[in-house]
């Protein structure tokens, strides 16, 4: 939530029309980042994600939801006003299928709202800490690999995600690539988020809390010399399913 928070912010805000009690789809919820911007404008969001670990984070606080694949979803046509797939599509080596179930379950004329990280998003800092972890025993999981290196590229630029969009036949299409300010600025943050992350999660558990604990530690200690404010960028899509 650290990161992801900020740019469905910023992703929700880019709707072409309110969402103000609209119902509004969020296909990949993860741990729910862009369900709380839903519902922060006054939306009534619905989830889904593949995994149902992520569904059940804070679930107390979390809208409905279903586990789904976003190429299959268990969505009626037609049968919410918007949705919303932030960080999703680029999980997809196909990420046309995604598409497609985004447009078939949004209504005619709502708003289908996609972000993805940029193939120009680097960060030295972010990479230091992957190449702590693989020092002390870390493995690159071969989905990750897959994900990194296939998929994400697949809707990775401007130019790409708008030529998906309307090859999906979304309208009013408007796309921007820029960096957003997601408020990580100190060691102990950047550690936080990325370790927090799918790819590391069997490793930490492997390893149990007091190693992971005292390598977070070091980890923090070792970028600090090295830490800058940590501003990924971001492709955003806004646009809607035909009327």
């Amino acid at each position: 939530m650290l990161v992801y928070r900020p740019i469905a912010t910023e992703l929700v805000a880019r709707s072409p029309h309110p969402l103000t009690g609209r119902t509004v789809l969020d296909a990949g919820a993860g741990t729910g980042a862009a369900s709380t911007a839903l519902a922060s404008v006054g939306a009534h969001p619905v989830a889904t994600d593949f995994s149902w670990d992520m569904l059940a984070w804070e679930a107390e606080d979390r809208p409905p939801c279903a586990v789904a694949d976003v190429r299959a979803l268990p969505v009626a046509t037609a049968a919410v006003d918007d949705t919303v797939a932030a960080f999703v599509l680029n999980h997809l080596l196909d990420p046309a299928a995604g598409f497609a179930e985004l447009v078939r379950v949004t209504r005619p004329g709502g708003a289908v709202l996609v972000s993805v990280f940029s193939n120009a998003s680097q960060s030295d800092v972010r990479d230091r800490v992957d190449e702590l972890a693989m020092e002390e025993g870390w493995q690159v999981p071969d989905w990750y690999q897959e994900m990194r290196n296939k998929a994400a590229p697949l809707l990775g630029s401007a130019a790409d995600m708008e030529a998906a969009a309307r090859t999906a036949g979304l309208v009013d299409v408007a796309v921007d690539e820029q960096a957003v300010d997601v408020g990580v600025t100190e060691p102990e943050q950047l550690v936080a988020y990325r370790f927090g992350q799918a790819q590391f999660a069997p490793w930490l558990d492997r390893i149990g809390p007091e190693r992971a604990g005292e390598f977070r530690r070091r980890t923090v200690e070792a970028i600090r010399p090295i830490m800058e404010p940590y501003c990924p960028i971001v492709v955003f899509l806004a646009a809607r399913r035909t009327a």
